[in-house]
């Protein structure tokens, strides 16, 4: 599920950057000003960790700036913090870490979290649930999330389709997936979320593919490839690479098939300094 979790991720690092930043408070307390600015170094350097893929690095700064954000007491920090530290978390195959992280914000009934944020949390949870197989608690947490979107009217509307459709595929039920899918494809066009719509295309293909169409399922994909080339995510191109590179095969096609496995393991090589990927990595 590294592909859901990156598109969480770009949603929420959205939000992160300077969050932690701002001004001291009333009183001009040198304690609160120097914590506030430990605060922002820390989210910059999880930033820059993240982005050159040292997931370690960036876990130990994400939860810094969590331990710094819950001091100051400051709502949309703890949140934004809590939220990407499940992210690497999960990249890192740490899903109790992941789970545990969230906490912060899912079992608090003291801090005042934005909608926003708790809807984030809890898609992000029901993430974390799904990469582990946990498709029940997955759709629990979904649930959850799309009750809140639809009294908020939040942004968030074709992502919480996305993992309820990959929910569906998980669970053995590709034809209700793929109205799904199609269903966050038309809302991410409208909203103009190319993340989103990128995740849809990807998940229609794979629904078609496991309804028995692949030749039908390869035009999605190659559309949430280009996407994703677009967007510069090289976890998403390889994923892409391999979906491509079953349905081809599938439908008949052994050349495509052949081409699309090449340059997914090129970009395999090139993602891991040249040692390739594990196995894992190419069937997600």
């Amino acid at each position: 599920m590294r592909w859901l979790a990156a598109g969480l991720m770009a949603l929420s690092a959205a939000f992160t950057a300077g969050c932690g930043g701002g001004k001291a408070t009333a009183n001009g307390s040198n304690n609160t000003s120097l914590s506030q600015s430990r605060l922002t170094q820390a989210e910059t350097r999880a930033a820059g960790f993240t982005k050159s893929g040292d997931y370690q690095n960036a876990a130990r700064q994400y939860a810094e700036a969590l331990r710094i954000a819950t001091t100051l007491e400051n709502a949309d920090a703890i949140a934004a913090n809590a939220i990407n530290l499940s992210v690497v978390s999960q990249w890192l195959g740490r899903d109790n870490d992941a789970r545990a992280a969230l906490d912060a914000v899912l079992t608090d009934s003291h801090t005042a979290f934005s909608e926003r944020r708790k809807i984030q949390a809890e898609l992000r949870r029901a993430i974390v649930e799904l990469g582990g197989g946990n498709t029940g608690a997955a759709a629990i947490w979904a649930g959850q999330a799309q009750q809140r979107c639809s009294a908020t009217n939040c942004e968030y509307a074709a992502g919480i389709l996305n993992v309820r459709a990959q929910i569906e595929l998980d669970s053995g039920r590709a034809a209700e997936a793929a109205q799904l899918a199609q269903s966050a494809a038309e809302r991410s066009r409208s909203s103009g979320s190319r993340v989103e719509s990128a995740n849809a295309l990807r998940t229609l293909g794979r629904a078609r593919y496991a309804q028995g169409q692949p030749a039908a399922a390869i035009e999605p994909l190659k559309q949430a490839l280009e996407i994703d080339r677009e967007m510069g995510d090289p976890r998403k191109i390889l994923a892409d690479l391999a979906d491509l590179s079953r349905a081809a095969e599938a439908a008949g096609d052994a050349a495509a098939a052949r081409d699309y496995k090449e340059r997914g393991l090129a970009v395999s090589r090139a993602m891991n300094g040249g040692r390739g990927a594990p196995e894992a990595a190419l069937t997600r």
